[in-house]
């Protein structure tokens, strides 16, 4: 089809991901890394700003925090290996600009107590979903429609994978949604304009 970037394919897969996760928007990027990135960019992360997460995770997600400007926060996990929510808790100053949870292995973190604090303190929530495609709580809700954005990673490791890497953000926010689709393509609203840069 000479469709090399984006194009008819991604457009089908990125359909076929809304309706089995059940997320209104989604958005294919170049790796589970990138969606991590452009989400925290996207929420106007910066420079001095930080961001709560576990140290029992992959390197990318700290890489991604890091790339965005902003220092990784750690908060220690619970005996499921995820991170602990009155950990999180502790862990908030004036500077906390996102809490990014890691669905470890597929197995959800108590997002009802995550969500409640994210309320609270009225801080985003940027899930790290890279290994939990259709992995999903007690109520049947799927990872990547517990926070702001969520995020997957189709390297070849993960349980759904292409050949080399590839990447999801699922987000129900359309604002958000669609900022990210212009942060995907360098700000291009067409060949020759660029709405965002």
């Amino acid at each position: 089809s000479n469709d090399f970037t984006l194009g008819r394919e991604v457009d089908i897969f990125e359909k076929n991901i809304k309706k089995l996760i059940n997320a209104k928007n989604v958005l294919a990027v170049g790796s589970g890394t990138d969606a991590i990135f452009l989400s925290l960019k996207c929420l106007g992360i910066k420079d001095g700003d930080e961001v709560i997460t576990t140290p029992f995770t992959f390197y990318a997600t700290i890489g991604a925090i890091v790339t965005a400007g902003a220092k990784p926060v750690f908060a220690d996990i619970n005996y499921d290996y995820n991170i602990d929510p009155k950990e999180i808790e502790k862990k908030i100053t004036k500077k906390t600009k996102a809490i990014l949870p890691v669905h470890w292995a597929g197995k959800i973190c108590d997002m009802k107590k995550i969500k409640k604090i994210s309320k609270k303190y009225s801080i985003p929530i940027v899930e790290d979903a890279c290994h939990a495609i259709l992995a999903h709580d007690n109520d049947k809700k799927y990872a990547g429609n517990f926070g702001i954005t969520g995020c997957f990673s189709m390297h070849p490791l993960k349980n759904l994978n292409v050949w080399g890497d590839g990447g999801i953000i699922t987000t129900n926010n359309k604002k958000i949604y669609e900022k990210l689709r212009l942060m995907r393509n360098h700000g291009l609203i067409s060949r020759d304009n660029c709405k965002l840069y």
